[in-house]
């Protein structure tokens, strides 16, 4: 008898942990699809009040940019989330927007059966992939709700869509011969867009050739850590230091959820391990609150910290891969936080600071987003008990990415980002080579450094915001020069040698590099070079630069709110931030500020933070400088 009553004691207990178990599951699902969705409603919401209406009827149905003062051509995306919310909430007005903002979209749609980007400011019209996912989904999930000829309609420009994308290898093929490389986010997007079209159209054509461009994609992730290339020029041959051009948010937001969806519809299990294998790499990536760090890709220059300008999120594609990986749940919710707290007034901010320096938010964020957030909550719910770990959390010392030749370093409480990634774009000065920290942050203290372009540009104008006021500078830390109006960094310097020492307390980085603009020519003198040493340990940063150039100084843009207080001296700069002071002083060297904006602050659109231009010039005669950063 007392062997029976231990046995059922026993299983009760089990049963109890299993339904605990159960209920927390449920409990953090459902407590995740609800911030969600609370987020997707406060934000469509708003987008509909800049809707026009009764006004010219090429006005009718489309939604000004309180930012860009213009209709944005993309604005078709947000069919889906409204789609959804009238689905949810059984309010018509949704519906009703939804039908005037495709009825808007005729102004960009072209005779061959594409959508532009934007009317009269760029005629680009390879947006049309993921124009058509957002319709696609929006009629798949709730084309019942609307009428025979508006649904009919829909489903007759889903085919031209899809008819345009086959007679156009020229942007979405990875079979090159003859043509000069095309961002690889396009292909990888076609993949789901032509399989999922010919799939409710009744088209194995389009079918077929989104199993021709999946297959040709997968020799395209590199071989030690399998990132995705191809966003950028140079596909055939790797760099100097062995890389290939990639770009993390396009991966993580585009491409990758892309090739997941066209991986599940087509049960094509070789590139859905692929993709898996990816999806796990790139997530290495992911500050402890939620920040896509984007501080080193090709297109950085379209990174707004919680993710990409124009891109559109990694919720779905994520979620749908969350059942062997319940980690991405902890990530969509703590980046779902993070877009949160850019958020005011109903509209995405496009960076962290955007609001406090009195930037207006585009609009082209929100709607972005909110079809992602859309595409992750349409999915079914998950029987999956969430990690709350995420990899960057682990204070596990240093990774080495060799593809992108770019270390992880997590110590104490401090995450950085060293990079010596020298894959470019089409256009020079996107990002920071020739040994930078990319990215320095603290658990409590938050981003201290984050990359910007070397030089600020608006290489892609209709997607980017010019810069409204005084002063821009870039946002990296750098030895930098100043000569005839030129600036000469290690920043854009493909001649740079990294060499990283584990030692007893920590990881000590010696970097020679040169002087240089972003074209690579050295000043009118010659040559310049540069010895660098970071050190990284649990209880700060080290920097030294033995024998500065003559007329050369350390910039250290660092990272703070105008809210934020700060105190300068010439051997101490103190920054009060969240339970504590970031302190930076030099044992060698003279700080100094920099010219700003009124508000003490440089800003800079990207990735969207102000900034305490620091200068710390070398003195002595040995021209050396030294700083230590801490937080205490």
């Amino acid at each position: 008898m007392r062997n029976l009553i231990i046995v059922l004691l026993l299983l009760s207990a089990s049963f109890l942990s299993a339904q605990e178990t159960k209920s927390k599951t449920l409990s953090f699902n459902n407590s995740l699809r609800i911030e969600s969705e609370k987020l997707l409603t406060e934000w469509m919401d708003t987008f509909l009040t800049y809707q026009l209406d009764n006004l010219y009827p090429s006005l009718y149905g489309g939604v000004l940019c309180p930012a860009c003062a213009r209709i944005h051509g993309r604005i078709g995306d947000a069919v889906l989330p409204l789609m959804y919310l009238a689905e949810k909430t059984r309010n018509d007005k949704y519906l009703s927007a939804a039908k005037r903002l495709m009825a808007w979209m005729e102004n960009v749609h072209l005779l061959n059966g594409s959508w532009m980007n934007d009317v009269h400011v760029s005629d680009w019209n390879g947006t049309t992939v993921f124009a058509s996912i957002a319709l696609y989904e929006a009629l798949h999930y709730h084309g019942h709700l609307l009428d025979d000829s508006t649904r009919n309609h829909w489903k007759q420009r889903l085919i031209e869509a899809g008819e345009f994308m086959m007679a156009t290898p020229f942007i979405y093929s990875r079979k090159r011969d003859g043509m000069r490389n095309m961002n690889v986010n396009y292909q990888a997007s076609a993949t789901y867009a032509l399989y999922a079209i010919g799939e409710m159209c009744n088209r194995p054509d389009f079918q077929k050739e989104a199993r021709q461009v999946a297959d040709d994609l997968k020799s395209f992730f590199t071989e030690n850590d399998a990132f995705l290339f191809g966003e950028g020029p140079n596909v055939w041959s790797k760099t100097r230091n062995g890389c290939l051009p990639i770009d993390l948010l396009y991966n993580v937001e585009e491409s990758l959820p892309n090739m997941v969806y066209y991986g599940i519809m087509a049960k094509d299990t070789e590139l859905l391990a692929l993709v898996d294998r990816s999806m796990a790499t790139h997530l290495e990536f992911m500050l402890p609150d939620g920040a896509w760090d984007n501080s080193w890709g090709t297109r950085s220059f379209k990174w707004t910290y919680w993710g990409g300008r124009t891109s559109d999120g990694f919720m779905g594609g994520y979620y749908a891969m969350a059942a062997q990986h319940p980690e991405y749940l902890e990530a969509i919710r703590r980046n779902v936080q993070l877009l949160k707290e850019a958020t005011s007034d109903g509209l995405l901010y496009g960076g962290m600071h955007y609001r406090a320096c009195g930037i207006p938010p585009c609009i082209h964020h929100t709607f972005g987003h909110a079809k992602a957030i859309t595409s992750f909550l349409e999915l079914p719910s998950l029987n999956v008990t969430s990690s709350k770990e995420l990899p960057r959390d682990k204070a596990y010392g240093m990774k080495y990415f060799k593809d992108i030749h770019t270390w992880l370093i997590s110590q104490g409480a401090w995450r950085a980002t060293f990079t010596g990634y020298d894959a470019e774009y089409k256009t020079k000065g996107t990002h920071p080579m020739g040994g930078a920290l990319s990215m320095l942050w603290h658990a409590q203290a938050g981003p201290i450094f984050a990359a910007t372009m070397n030089q600020y540009q608006l290489i892609e104008a209709p997607n980017m915001q010019s810069n409204s006021r005084e002063y821009i500078m870039g946002g990296t830390p750098r030895i930098e020069l100043m000569q005839n109006g030129n600036v000469y960094s290690n920043l854009d310097d493909l001649n740079t040698d990294i060499i990283c020492h584990t030692e007893k307390n920590g990881y000590r980085f010696a970097v020679n590099t040169h002087l240089v603009d972003i074209n690579q020519k050295s000043p009118s003198q010659g040559e310049i070079p540069i010895t660098l040493d970071y050190t990284y340990t649990k209880q700060g940063i080290g920097i030294i630069v033995d024998n500065c150039y003559e007329g050369a100084y350390f910039m250290l843009p660092v990272i703070a709110s105008p809210t934020e207080e700060v105190k300068v001296t010439s051997r101490e700069a103190s920054i009060k931030k969240r339970g504590g002071i970031l302190s930076i002083t030099c044992t060698a060297g003279c700080i100094e500020v920099a010219p700003t904006d009124k508000d003490g602050r440089i800003f800079n659109p990207v990735p969207g933070f102000s900034f305490v231009p620091l200068r710390v010039i070398p003195d002595g005669a040995e021209k050396k400088i030294c700083i230590n950063i801490l937080f205490r």
